[in-house]
C-alpha cells in the first residue's frame, strides 16, 4: 500500500480504532436520522392545530379551519383588532406585574373570526373589544365601578364564525375558572341570539360561572329561563315596548303588517315576532307575511320580498313590523323602495343594538327614494352625545364617551353608531362591579369565588347600581336577568333634529339618578 509519491504505507488492520469508529457512526446514523425525523414530524402532526394558531402557549388552536380558544390578547384573531388587542395585552401585563396578591379574569366570549358567512363582522367586533377594553381601564384606573382592586384582566375567547366550535372553548374557560390563584370569575359577550348561545350558557352555568351577555336580546336567553345569565342589552320585549310608546304618541292612525322570517329555529326572530304580536297586536291590520330568509349569516336572495311587498301594498297598510335578521331588512327596504303603491309615506319598525344603517349609503338611498322612515328601537342614540342639558339621555353616557376617546383614542364620530362599544362596555362594567362588591367580604386573602361573584351580581341594586353608559343598571331576583334602568331609545332614520326623543322607554322605569 503506497501513499503520496509512492511512499509505502503500513496496511491498516480491520479493527483499528478509526475504522471501528467510522463503522459505528454509519450504523447509528442510519438509526438516528429516522428517529430525529419522528421526533420532529410526530409532534408537528399531533399539534398542527396548535402551531398553526400561534404555538403551544397562545391558548388558541385550529378547529374546522378557524383559530379558536382563549388568549390574553397576545394572539391576534384579526388584523383589524391589532391596536385594541395590543392595548388589552399591555393592560393585562401591567395588572399581572403590579398585582399585590391575586388578579381576577373576565373573558369576552364571541365570534372573533369569520368564515364564508358569519352573524357578526370585523367592524362590530372591533367596537366590542374597544368597549370592553374601555371598561377594563375604567375599572382598573378609577373608582367608577367600585374599588380599583383586585386588578382585572380581560381575556378574549373565540367560538368561531358561527359559534360552531364553542365546546372546546368553553372547556378552556372552565379550566381557567378552576385556577385558585388568578381565576376566571365571569364571562361577558355571547352576542348572538341562536341555539348555541343557549347551549354555551347552560354549560357555563353547570360550572357556576356568572355571565353578562352584551348583545343577546331574545326573550328567554336570561334568567330565570337561562340560569346564571343576565343581559346588558334590552330584551326584544323591552325593545317592542319602546316601539309601543312611539306608536301611541303618533297623531295619525297606524295600520300595520307583520313581516317575519319563517326559518326555524332562530331565537331572535321568533321572540321578536312574538313580542310584536303581544305588545303591538292592536295595530296589526293586514294578514301576516312570511318569507324564507337567511339563516344566521347567509346572504339574502335577490327578489326575496317581491311577493311580500305586493301583498303589503294591497292591504293598504302604512307600517311594517319587521321580524328578521339585519341583512334581510336591507333587502326588504330595497324592495319596498320600488313598491307599486308609492302614493304615501311608509314606515318600517325594527329593533337593533345600534344604527348601522346610518353609515350605509345604500340604505339611506332606499329610504329617500321610497319615502320610507326606518324606526329603530335601539340600545343607543347618536344624539346622546349632545351637550344640551335638556336632552333626555342616560346620565353617565358622556363619561363613557370621554373614557372611550381617552383609552381607545378613536375620535371618529361614527364609531359609536353601531352600539357594540357601548353594550360591551356596559357588560364588562356589570361584571366588574359584582367582582368589586366581594371586597366587603372576608375572603382571607383569597380571590373571590364564582359563587361569591354570582351572589353579588344579584345585589347590584339600590345602593349599588352600576353607572353604565346606557343607564344606571340594577339586577335582582325580582327582575331576573333584565337590566333595569337601561334606556331604550327610538330613533327614526333619516335622523331629524339634534336632540333625542323625549321621555324614552327605560326598563323598569328606573335608572335616572
Amino acid at each position: 500500500m503506497t501513499g503520496p509519491n509512492n511512499v509505502p504505507q503500513p496496511a491498516r488492520m480491520p479493527n483499528e480504532p478509526g475504522s471501528i469508529l467510522r463503522r459505528w457512526l454509519r450504523r447509528w446514523w442510519r438509526l438516528l436520522v429516522p428517529a430525529l425525523v419522528l421526533l420532529l414530524v410526530v409532534p408537528v402532526a399531533l399539534y398542527w392545530d396548535v402551531f398553526t394558531c400561534g404555538g403551544p402557549t397562545s391558548g388558541v388552536r385550529l378547529v374546522d379551519g378557524q383559530c379558536v380558544g382563549v388568549t390574553d390578547g397576545s394572539y391576534l384573531y384579526h388584523e383589524q383588532y391589532t391596536e385594541v388587542q395590543n392595548n388589552i395585552e399591555e393592560e393585562n401585563d401591567r395588572v399581572a406585574k403590579e398585582a399585590d396578591g391575586h388578579v381576577v379574569r373576565i373573558a369576552l366570549l364571541g365570534t372573533l373570526t369569520f368564515g364564508d358567512v358569519s352573524p357578526m363582522d370585523p367592524v362590530r367586533m372591533v367596537r366590542s373589544l374597544e368597549g370592553a377594553y374601555t371598561a377594563q381601564m375604567r375599572a382598573n384606573h378609577s373608582p367608577h365601578f367600585g374599588d380599583e382592586s383586585p386588578g382585572i384582566q380581560l381575556y378574549l375567547a373565540n367560538m368561531g364564525g358561527q359559534q360552531g366550535q364553542w365546546e372546546p372553548v368553553v372547556s378552556d374557560l372552565v379550566s381557567m375558572a378552576e385556577d385558585e390563584e388568578n381565576p376566571l370569575v365571569a364571562v361577558i359577550g355571547m352576542g348572538v341570539s341562536i341555539d348555541s348561545t343557549r347551549n354555551v350558557a347552560a354549560r357555563l352555568n353547570t360550572h357556576g360561572i356568572p355571565m353578562v351577555s352584551s348583545a343577546v336580546t331574545a326573550d328567554g336567553l336570561a334568567q330565570p329561563e337561562t340560569p346564571g345569565l343576565v343581559r346588558a342589552a334590552p330584551s326584544n320585549t323591552e325593545y317592542v315596548r319602546a316601539l309601543r310608546t312611539y306608536l301611541d304618541d303618533l297623531e295619525e292612525p297606524v295600520r300595520a303588517t307583520l313581516v317575519y322570517d319563517a326559518n326555524e329555529p332562530d331565537l331572535f326572530v321568533d321572540s321578536l315576532r312574538e313580542a310584536y304580536e303581544n305588545q303591538l297586536g292592536v295595530y296589526i291590520a293586514g294578514p301576516p307575511q312570511k318569507y324564507m330568509g337567511t339563516t344566521v349569516g347567509d346572504p339574502p336572495k335577490s327578489g326575496l320580498f317581491d311577493t311580500v311587498v305586493r301583498n303589503v301594498c294591497v292591504t293598504e297598510t302604512d307600517t311594517v313590523f319587521f321580524a328578521g335578521r339585519a341583512p334581510d331588512l336591507k333587502e326588504f327596504i330595497a324592495s319596498l323602495a320600488h313598491r307599486s303603491c308609492t302614493g304615501q309615506p311608509f314606515r318600517v319598525l325594527f329593533s337593533a343594538i345600534g344604527l348601522t344603517a346610518m353609515d350605509d349609503e345604500e340604505v339611506k338611498g332606499y329610504l329617500e327614494d321610497g319615502d320610507i322612515t326606518l324606526v329603530y328601537a335601539s340600545a343607543t342614540d347618536p344624539r346622546w352625545s349632545t351637550r344640551d342639558p335638556s336632552a333626555d339621555k342616560p346620565p353617565h353616557y358622556m363619561s363613557f364617551v370621554n373614557a372611550f376617546h381617552e383609552y381607545v383614542g378613536n375620535d371618529d364620530p361614527t364609531a359609536l353608531n353601531n352600539g357594540y362599544a357601548l353594550i360591551n362596555h356596559d357588560a364588562f362594567a356589570v361584571a366588574a362591579s359584582a367582582v368589586r362588591l366581594t371586597n366587603t367580604m372576608d375572603l382571607e386573602g383569597a380571590p373571590p369565588t364564582l359563587e361569591e361573584v354570582s351572589f353579588q351580581l344579584m345585589l347590584l341594586n339600590s345602593a349599588h347600581r352600576v353607572r353604565a353608559g346606557g343607564g344606571v343598571l340594577s339586577y335582582s331576583e325580582e327582575h331576573g336577568g333584565e337590566a333595569v334602568g337601561r334606556y331604550v331609545p327610538v330613533v327614526e332614520l333619516p335622523v331629524e333634529g339634534d336632540l333625542p326623543r323625549p321621555r324614552p322607554h327605560v326598563i323598569g322605569g328606573a335608572g335616572r339618578l
